[in-house]
């Protein structure tokens, strides 16, 4: 006989503005009355160095109070298995929206025969075999970048930089300056491979609105290149979210948008062409 399962995706995300995030737990109530969680403890290398401006032991204390609260609610919700209007209560204040650098991502729902089994199925999938597997890809595409930047155009220097003023500023890991005045290329990997078509269009909007606003603070590019990440998954709203940013984002002035799987030979001559005005 099928339980259905409530579930969310605990997420770590120390910066809101630029969307990118860690899967690193599950929390799951059932209608059997069983409240599951699990959360990711042991120190992930691939955590702090993706987020490598974030003191480490910011993000350790913070996870083990996160994982603390978790697991009170979890025990106050399994003394309460009879009162599913409460239970229901409490886990949709655990994973309500919050401005906080551990979140949940949206709730979904399964059927399952073996609760704590499928709990172990929902943790593989979304925290270890998605972290160990993508690799954090705008990582990896930063290193590919950085391999032909270097490789392609010896003549340019490329530095990471902070873009803007005392009141606003981005940061890029690629800036191009000529003589050392205005900035005439900026370039930065951007991943779409999200879980869902909110998310997507939410990253694309803030990364909209941070141009907008490093325009008003006189730190805009005259040419900034976006190296985008398509979603994966063959999900059609996935995809018309990934197509409906990315023509935003390269409507958006100074900005173009240049698929991740651009070949070498396309990328080099994109890039060189530096966007005139």
């Amino acid at each position: 006989m099928s339980t259905f399962c409530n579930y969310a995706v605990l997420r770590f995300q120390p910066y809101p503005e630029t969307g990118e995030f860690a899967n690193l737990g599950i929390v799951m109530l059932c209608s059997d009355g069983q409240f599951l969680q699990r959360v990711e403890t042991r120190t992930r290398k691939r955590v702090t160095d993706f987020f490598d401006k974030l003191d480490p032991g910011v993000f350790r204390r913070a996870r083990h109070e996160f994982a603390d609260e978790i697991k009170r609610v979890a025990e106050l919700a399994n003394a309460n298995a009879g009162d599913f209007v409460l239970q229901m209560g409490l886990f949709k204040h655990l994973i309500a929206p919050s401005e906080t650098m551990f979140r949940f991502g949206p709730p979904g729902t399964i059927a399952s025969s073996d609760p704590v089994r499928t709990l172990d199925e929902l943790f593989n999938r979304y925290v270890h075999h998605d972290f160990d597997q993508r690799e954090e890809a705008e990582t990896t595409i930063k290193r590919r970048l950085n391999t032909l930047l270097k490789e392609q155009f010896a003549d340019r220097v490329y530095r990471e930089e902070r873009l803007g003023d005392e009141l606003y500023h981005v940061t890029f890991p690629f800036v191009w300056r000529h003589n050392e005045h205005t900035p005439l290329q900026a370039i930065r990997p951007l991943s779409f491979d999200l879980d869902d078509p909110k998310s997507i269009l939410d990253k694309g909007d803030r990364w909209i609105m941070q141009m907008n606003r490093l325009a008003k603070h006189g730190g805009m590019p005259e040419d900034t290149v976006f190296v985008c990440q398509a979603p994966r998954s063959q999900d059609a709203k996935r995809a018309q979210s990934y197509r409906e940013i990315t023509a935003e984002l390269s409507s958006t002035r100074h900005i173009r948008v240049i698929p991740q799987e651009t070949p070498v030979a396309q990328m080099r001559e994109m890039l060189g062409e530096t966007m005139r005005h």
